[in-house]
């Protein structure tokens, strides 16, 4: 079958059918709208590449949707990010080979004369045929990320009580987010600041861009599948119901709209109070939260080198195939392999 390859042009029509492949590729993602792809788009920074392209069957079915894009909340001059998605139904390798292609030539032509000096992209060790196919064109690899599940009806939360009374015993209060709307009128400011110092200690292959205080609410405060009440923030005491400085945080994200699947969020301490068992204590607030919102599974994903990693398996997490991000250095702007 033949397949030809364009520029997205933005339509509803053109925004259903993105969402509509979405779900068959990847339905464990949260499912987005049309409404919220268009949002989105319209979200991204001027001035920050986003370039978007779809794959069409010769009755100009949509079969495929690619976008090379800069990562603003990350951003690295010279660096683009690769993204494809298609549709199991159609053939892997041809398709992505088209997508990649177009997405190099349109960086070599298009990208508004910048260059280009780093293409990343991200693939699951298991899908063995896109592996093979970043791995042909130079891409090599970068992190690797296992992902990991937690069956909660099997976790006791008594075995990992002391570290709860350790955290009570120095002082620190752990609140939800909920309970921090009322209680602290600074909440946001700190927890924009709580953030960015983790972001800073979390492996990435590239480095965190702080955002600003807008930005973290866009990114954070309003994604949908924020969840209150499974957010829990660590602080120091300072009265008999007020919170001092924000020191740790874990959370749970509802992108699983059956809430059967609930997704791990950032966990940190900050590096003053590390090694005190905070992030434990708080890791175990997120599980007894699954258990009784009546979830069956929290699922994570952590670089293999991160002391978070050795920590969800001593909770019980078990390992699933990793995410692996590859990198291939450009040193013709996208011209030749």
């Amino acid at each position: 079958m033949t397949y030809t390859v364009h520029i997205f042009q933005p339509s509803i029509e053109g925004y259903e059918a993105i969402a509509a492949l979405q779900q068959v590729v990847a339905p464990h993602r949260r499912p987005l709208t049309a409404e919220e792809l268009q949002q989105d788009d319209a979200d991204w920074p001027e001035d920050k590449l986003k370039q978007q392209f779809v794959a069409l069957d010769q009755d100009n079915h949509m079969v495929a949707f690619g976008v090379c894009y800069e990562a603003y909340w990350q951003h690295q001059p010279g660096t683009v990010h690769l993204h494809f998605d298609i549709h199991p139904a159609h053939p892997q390798a041809q398709i992505l080979a088209i997508l990649y292609e177009t997405c190099r030539n349109w960086l070599k032509h298009d990208f508004l004369g910048r260059q280009v000096q780093v293409l990343t992209s991200r693939a699951r060790e298991d899908n063995t045929e896109r592996v093979q196919f970043l791995l042909s064109r130079g891409f090599r690899p970068a992190m690797r990320s296992p992902s990991a599940a937690l069956h909660v009806a099997g976790f006791n939360a008594a075995d990992f009580q002391a570290y709860s009374r350790r955290v009570a015993h120095a002082k620190i209060r752990i609140s939800t987010l909920a309970h921090l709307y009322t209680q602290d009128p600074d909440w946001k400011q700190k927890l924009c600041e709580l953030r960015w110092a983790l972001l800073q200690d979390v492996p990435s292959p590239q480095p965190p861009t702080r955002p600003t205080l807008a930005e973290f609410e866009q990114m954070i405060l309003e994604d949908p599948a924020l969840e209150p009440q499974a957010f829990f923030v660590a602080a120091t005491r300072t009265g008999a119901d007020r919170s001092g400085a924000f020191i740790g945080m874990s959370n749970l994200w509802r992108n699983d709209p059956t809430g059967k699947r609930l997704d791990a969020g950032l966990t940190g301490t900050v590096r003053a109070y590390r090694r005190q068992g905070i992030a434990t204590a708080l890791k175990v607030l997120t599980i007894q939260y699954a258990q009784a919102s009546g979830a069956e599974t929290i699922v994570t994903n952590n670089e293999e080198n991160n002391p978070m990693y050795d920590l969800n398996c001593k909770l019980g997490f078990r390992t699933l195939p990793a995410w692996v991000n590859y990198r291939k250095i450009e040193t013709s702007n996208c011209n030749g392999e």
